[in-house]
C-alpha cells in the first residue's frame, strides 16, 4: 500500500506552474505554496464530508477555526507524515464535536466560573508552553519567538473573553472554549506524547522499511 504523497503532488505543480510562467527559480515556492493548498483541501473535504454525515459540521467548524487560528501562531505536536496528520485530525475534531454537542444540555446549566476557569487554565497553558515551532522551521531569532508568543497570547485572551461574553447557555461559547483547552494541551509534554502515539498507531509498514510521504 503506497502512502499518499501530498509533497510529490505540490512538486509535480510547483514545478508545473514554474514551467509555465518561465520562473524556474521561484519553482520551490511555488511547490510549497501548493502542497498546503491541496493538503488543506483534502483535510477540509474529509472533514466536513464526515461531520455533516455525523450531524456535528457546525461544532466542528468553530473547533477548526480557533484551532487553526491558535496553532497558526502557537504551534504544537505534529504527526511525522501527511496521511497521519489528516486521520488523526479528522479524528479528533470530529470526537471532540460529538463529545461537544452530546453534553450541551449538561455545560449549559453550568454556572459561569465553571467556563472562566477552564479559559484561565487555557491561557496558564498558552502562556507556559507557547510557542513551538517546528523542528524542520525554528525561528530565526528570539525577537520572532517573542512576537509569535505575544500573538498567541493576546489570540487566546480575546477569544477567552469572546466565549464568556456569549454566555454559558450559547454553545458556541464552549465549543471555543474546548477549542482553546484542546489546542493548550497540545503544547504540553502529555499533548505531544498522545500525539506521537497516534503517529506511531498510524504507521504504515511496507517491505523494505517504512512508507515515506
Amino acid at each position: 500500500m503506497r502512502e499518499v504523497s501530498v509533497h510529490k503532488m505540490g512538486q509535480a505543480v510547483g514545478a508545473y506552474v514554474a514551467k509555465k510562467v518561465s520562473k524556474a527559480e521561484q519553482a520551490a515556492l511555488l511547490a510549497y505554496g501548493a502542497e498546503i493548498l491541496i493538503g488543506s483541501a483534502i483535510k477540509l473535504s474529509v472533514l466536513f464530508s464526515l461531520t455533516a454525515v455525523l450531524g456535528v459540521l457546525p461544532e466542528v467548524a468553530v473547533l477548526l477555526l480557533v484551532t487553526g487560528l491558535l496553532r497558526t501562531l502557537s504551534g504544537g505536536a505534529h504527526c511525522s507524515a501527511y496521511y497521519r496528520c489528516l486521520v488523526t485530525s479528522v479524528f479528533i475534531l470530529t470526537a471532540l464535536g460529538y463529545m461537544i454537542k452530546t453534553v450541551q444540555p449538561f455545560t449549559g446549566s453550568l454556572p459561569p466560573v465553571v467556563l472562566c476557569g477552564i479559559t484561565l487554565i487555557s491561557i496558564y497553558l498558552y502562556w507556559r508552553y507557547a510557542p513551538q515551532a517546528p523542528i524542520n522551521k525554528p525561528f530565526k531569532s528570539k525577537k520572532m519567538e517573542l512576537a509569535f508568543r505575544w500573538y498567541t497570547l493576546i489570540a487566546v485572551v480575546m477569544l477567552s473573553i469572546l466565549s464568556i461574553t456569549l454566555g454559558t447557555d450559547n454553545p458556541v461559547s464552549w465549543t471555543m472554549v474546548f477549542a482553546l483547552l484542546w489546542q493548550a494541551f497540545t503544547l504540553t509534554p502529555a499533548g505531544h506524547r498522545l500525539i506521537g502515539s497516534l503517529d506511531i498507531l498510524l504507521t504504515l509498514k511496507q517491505k523494505g522499511g517504512e512508507a515515506k510521504c
